[in-house]
């Protein structure tokens, strides 16, 4: 580009910015109408992206992260103690010393409600069906 051609788009964009520029009532009422169109459509799009991860939680049922926060329920909390010796893969044992530290809890209890909670889940999957409920627990006693 020439030092003359520098110097006409130097002149053009400030003689543009000399100019005043009004919106007219209308080209305002279209652009708010595209402003409302556009936030609709944020809205849906964020609702669509948050509705399989409800859907992942089972459906009403709580996160992860909501369950360790709170204890196991008393009424579901059994008194008698059973011993059991767990091997873990290196993954899995560094994920419960994390989840030990972040809830200030200790590995039992972290242990006690994730698996409250998958077992009260499971149990709650099956609605009125009685004997998928039945077939469920029927696996534990033949085991033992």
């Amino acid at each position: 580009m020439t030092n003359a051609q520098r110097q006409a788009v130097f002149r053009a964009r400030h003689k543009a910015d000399e100019k005043p520029v009004t919106v007219t009532k209308n080209e305002y009422d279209a652009l708010a109408l595209e402003c409302e169109r556009l936030r609709e459509e944020l809205t849906k799009a964020r609702r669509e992206i948050a509705e399989p991860r409800r859907r992942m939680t089972s459906e009403g049922d709580p996160a992860a992260s909501a369950v360790l926060a709170q204890p196991v329920p008393a009424h579901e909390a059994e008194s008698d103690d059973k011993r059991l010796v767990v091997t873990l893969n290196g993954r899995e044992f560094f994920s419960l010393q994390r989840l030990e530290a972040h809830y200030s809890l200790p590995k039992r209890a972290v242990l006690e409600r994730l698996i409250w909670w998958v077992d009260h889940s499971v149990v709650q999957s099956f609605g009125d069906d009685d004997t998928a409920f039945n077939r469920y627990l029927q696996r534990v006693t033949k085991k033992q």
